[in-house]
């Protein structure tokens, strides 16, 4: 832990020296999680979500600006594009160039939660982006964007260069009429907190679809959205005993409803995620198919901000388990009149399966989520098979966001698999295990706008794990050594 202390000075130290002097404070608000709030005043795209006046389909993450423009903050690339840096216009056509770069160092000391082996790493990676924007008649628009994602000295050499560049987001917009959008492409997909469906912007690669998006805009504050996603492709496959089938890949398809009336709002939505889970190697083998139906409501009352979601799933998996597994979420922020003051609790539940081959599946999927914000930094658990309790206390200024994260982390099933951030299995399941307390984490954040355009952030983080993690009493676990990690982050975007 000193080793991971020394780092995260040393980086934050080699940081702030390169900052320049002067500039405005970013504009940003909540976009799953606690934002920076400050002049310039930007126009509202969602409850929660706001766009900076710098740059394009610019939105704030708690670390700094980032760019989106699909979901909650979706903005058809037919439109003509606004005046300002990078844009051109010549009669009914216009274009616009976003230039984004981010650099992330990170420390990460007993990531196996064992003191008896020593697994201290230390990484820098970065991502530069590239966004091409078109828009003709206001009809049509097109958006390319490119990025290249590569770690700091991982070239073999400094003439070598990585495939790391490649295609993040390429789709057309058409705009049918003026209440009818369609996109047609690879494109991201990011609605409410991110919960089920995030554009995972906090990893550097971040997330994207390939397939159709169709927005309906009937009536003001009431949108309605369908998509289907191409996750793997269908294809002819043999088996070992040079049998030949089809397989039919996996899709992720659905319809999402959202109503606002000022701040306060409400979503309905329907998701399937359809897989044929065969392979050459195992064969034939039955559908996974999972529905999940869901609705989300947000309800400003004064100073006190209150979202909530909860989600039922239901299906069959490929081992002919019928699913039933259900998740709820919810949040309460309090911002008092003294100097940006703030406090937030929020929890999330999930449930989870401890009688796996019983006939019913009981561990609720958190599907494509952005999971880092919301069951701690760290990145160990995910909403699956969870009860998780986090309280904030923060402090925001339009100089500094500092704010300081507790959570209580359990098992909804202590004999289920305990699942980390990004959905792999963390600790196995044990059917002897009884006590289902994963641990205890504390997270310190602070965010320093450098420009309108820049932001500077970093945060430390310690996990305490809990009986859940000790392999002494079942044989199945980890340790129970405290884990750190630490990160510095630089944003740009243009």
């Amino acid at each position: 832990m000193r080793r991971l202390v020394v780092a995260w000075v040393v980086c934050v130290g080699h940081a702030v020296a390169a900052q320049e002097d002067g500039g405005e404070a970013v504009s940003a608000v909540e976009d799953a999680g606690v934002m920076l709030v400050a002049p310039p005043v930007a126009p509202v795209v969602d409850a929660g979500i706001a766009a900076p006046v710098t740059s394009f389909d610019v939105v704030a993450s708690p670390w700094g600006p980032g760019r989106k423009s699909s979901g909650e903050a979706f903005k058809s690339a037919a439109t003509t594009v606004d005046d300002g840096p990078l844009r051109w216009k010549w009669k009914d056509v216009s274009a616009a160039v976003g230039l984004q770069y981010f650099a992330r160092a990170e420390a990460r000391d007993n990531a196996d939660l064992s003191a008896a082996a020593r697994d201290f790493a230390m990484s820098i990676e970065h991502r530069a982006r590239v966004t091409g924007k078109v828009s003709a008649f206001g009809r049509v628009g097109a958006v390319l964007e490119l990025q290249d994602i590569r770690g700091w000295g991982t070239e073999a050499s400094t003439v070598a260069l990585l495939p790391a560049t490649a295609l993040h987001q390429g789709f057309v917009d058409l705009k049918a009429t003026s209440w009818l959008d369609v996109r047609v492409g690879r494109q991201e997909l990011s609605y409410g907190e991110d919960r089920l469906i995030g554009n995972l912007d906090w990893a550097m690669t971040a997330r994207a679809f390939d397939g159709v998006f169709v927005r309906a805009s009937p009536a003001e504050g009431l949108t309605i959205d369908a998509f289907g996603m191409l996750v793997k492709p269908p294809a002819f496959l043999t088996d070992t005993g040079g049998g030949r089938f089809q397989n039919s890949g996996t899709y992720f398809t659905g319809a999402y409803a959202r109503w606002r009336k000022g701040k306060a709002g409400v979503d309905a939505y329907v998701l399937g995620l359809l897989d044929d889970p065969s392979t050459a190697v195992t064969g034939f083998r039955p559908d996974h198919n999972r529905l999940t139906l869901g609705a989300r409501g947000l309800l400003p009352l004064g100073p006190v901000a209150l979202v909530g979601e909860g989600a039922l799933q239901l299906g069959t998996t490929s081992a002919k388990e019928r699913i039933l597994a259900g998740a709820f979420a919810g949040r309460a922020t309090w911002t008092l009149p003294v100097a940006g003051l703030y406090v937030m609790g929020d929890v999330s539940a999930a449930t989870g399966d401890g009688t796996p081959g019983d006939g019913t599946d009981s561990t609720f999927n958190q599907l494509f989520p952005t999971g880092h914000v919301h069951l701690g930094f760290i990145d160990y658990v995910a909403w699956q098979n969870v009860v998780g309790v986090r309280g904030t206390l923060g402090i925001k200024q339009p100089f500094v966001h500092v704010w300081l994260d507790f959570h209580h982390l359990r098992a909804w099933d202590s004999r289920g698999t305990w699942y980390a951030a990004n959905g792999s299995v963390f600790v196995p399941a044990s059917a002897a295990r009884t006590d289902g307390v994963m641990g205890n984490e504390l997270d310190l954040s602070v965010t320093v706008p450098l420009h309108g355009s820049v932001a500077l952030s970093g945060a430390f983080s310690v996990f305490l794990p809990g009986a859940m993690a000790d392999p002494g009493s079942t044989g199945v676990g980890r340790g129970t050594s405290p884990s750190t990690w630490a990160f510095v982050y630089l944003r740009t975007q243009l």
